[in-house]
């Protein structure tokens, strides 16, 4: 069991650097392309054919990505301050709640996001040769991940390996 949790811990935190890089990669991607796209308009008076549809689907990406990223960092949208004055054993049915629902909501993302990933395979966005898959993919792997990380968490507040105090924003766990 020890042997387990090691290399769930170790991969916790291989996907967490990961998610940091993609986060930050795409955020500083659509930073650069925007503000090129408008130099471009404004300054060199050509526009580039990419300048809405590319960053578009970019943020949609962004988005999904992040928030795999929130739930796995416990900094998604909550009520925190409800929960901490609750007491331990009402805290701990409520976590459990919370990431099932969470966890049930990750799974429907990644079901019927992989569906709609695959209606857009073969399409390519307008504007550059890039398949439409590639951003519709972020919806089921999204979906994915907050599901892993809200089952695994699930598992460890249930067997009262994971204090649900420890899954608060302010923790930094």
């Amino acid at each position: 069991m020890v042997r387990l949790t090691a290399i769930i811990l170790r991969l916790d935190r291989a996907i967490g650097h990961l998610l940091d890089a993609l986060v930050i990669g795409l955020a500083g991607l659509i930073l650069v392309l925007l503000n090129w796209a408008v130099f471009a308009r404004f300054v060199l008076n050509d526009s580039v054919s990419w300048g809405e549809e590319l960053p578009a689907y970019l943020l949609a990406t962004l988005t999904f990505i992040g928030a795999a990223y929130l739930t796995r960092t416990n900094e998604h949208l909550g009520f925190d301050a409800v929960l901490q004055i609750m007491p331990k054993g009402l805290q701990r049915a409520v976590t459990i709640m919370n990431l099932a629902l969470m966890g049930f909501f990750g799974a429907l993302l990644a079901w019927y996001g992989g569906i709609a990933a695959i209606s857009f395979s073969g399409r390519s966005l307008i504007s550059v040769d890039a398949p439409m898959a590639l951003f519709r993919g972020s919806m089921p792997l999204g979906g994915a991940l907050i599901a892993v990380f809200c089952a695994v968490r699930l598992v460890g507040v249930a067997l009262k390996r994971i204090d649900p105090a420890d899954l608060l924003p302010e923790s930094d766990a």
